[in-house]
């Protein structure tokens, strides 16, 4: 959807060009002579200073490749029915951290031109909430994950639909009823399991995935999810968390884990637990992906040890 926007207007000496380097905005070819002149804007065009990406949607060559300036022409092109959608609304949203090789869109009628490969076209027939953000028009929040996960990479997924649901843009009970009432959602059993386990307590791929395939069975039914707790003055937050044996179970990313700062504050923050009796035990990526049964032989072999701790310090009668 493209809404008015001024023209901008050149500085004394500025040239088209110049000009055309210092935004990422889109612009018809109309749009160009009225900033300079019609014969400026076709020497433009015909230097590269100017770069048709799409019908009557002109930018900066320095910027053609760009996803700003794709996707706001992108919206210039699709005219008052474009709104952007899956990982490109995930973007702009601010759920994904880089932005997509690919430019969606959802649109209610056809255009018929043919569209370079870095532009995906939605047709829908029914109209999904749209917002405007940094001047772009995307689908709501809930649309843009429930049409963005399944054209993520796998690894990406999780990801975008825990970001979402922290954002507080969205939560699990609107993206389940947004799954239910939009038609063709990509990978919807995949997404159905993922607000599930979110719905549970899993705040990230890595809780997600635990809770599904490695702390799956009976005996780990004890284990409270995002546990709040005080200690030395300070409130933790811990991933699995059994109180009948104080012990906490976290599960450590490469990502927020990995550097020597983080993991300085982890010891630091394990010692401030130890002052109230709880014994954290930390498991890495690598070993909740590809070791499975040994993280589950782990934590079984600590939760029996501290039941005899507990058992060995209890009070008599």
């Amino acid at each position: 959807m493209t809404h008015l926007r001024a023209v901008p207007t050149l500085a004394p000496e500025e040239t088209l060009a110049d000009a055309l380097r210092r935004t990422t905005r889109a612009f018809t070819l109309a749009e160009l002579a009225s900033m300079a002149s019609a014969r400026k804007a076709r020497t433009a065009v015909e230097n590269g200073h100017a770069v048709r990406v799409l019908p009557d949607a002109y930018v900066a060559g320095i910027h053609a490749e760009s996803f700003a300036a794709r996707a706001d022409a992108a919206l210039l092109w699709s005219g008052l029915n474009g709104a952007l959608s899956g990982p490109a609304a995930l973007y702009v949203w601010g759920f994904l951290a880089e932005p997509p090789e690919m430019i969606d869109l959802v649109m209610p009628q056809p255009l018929h031109h043919q569209i370079p490969r870095w532009l995906r076209i939605r047709r829908i027939s029914w109209q999904p909430p749209l917002a405007r953000l940094r001047t772009m028009t995307v689908v709501g929040a809930s649309h843009a994950v429930v049409l963005g996960y399944g054209l993520l990479a796998a690894r990406d997924r999780s990801t975008a639909v825990h970001a979402a649901i922290a954002s507080g843009m969205t939560s699990v009970d609107q993206l389940l009823d947004t799954v239910a009432a939009v038609p063709r959602v990509p990978s919807r059993r995949a997404l159905v399991r993922t607000l599930e386990a979110a719905a549970l307590g899993a705040e990230s791929y890595l809780e997600e995935h635990s809770a599904r395939k490695v702390f799956n069975t009976g005996e780990f039914a004890r284990f409270i999810r995002q546990h709040r707790v005080l200690a030395e003055g300070r409130t933790h937050r811990l991933d699995m968390f059994d109180p009948s044996t104080l012990t906490n179970v976290e599960l450590d990313s490469e990502e927020h884990h990995g550097n020597p700062d983080q993991r300085r504050r982890d010891l630091r923050r394990d010692a401030r637990l130890a002052t109230v009796g709880i014994q954290a035990v930390r498991l890495d990526y690598r070993d909740l992906t590809e070791r499975p049964e040994w993280c589950r032989a782990l934590v079984r072999g600590v939760l029996v040890a501290r039941e005899r701790h507990v058992g060995d310090n209890a009070l008599p009668l």
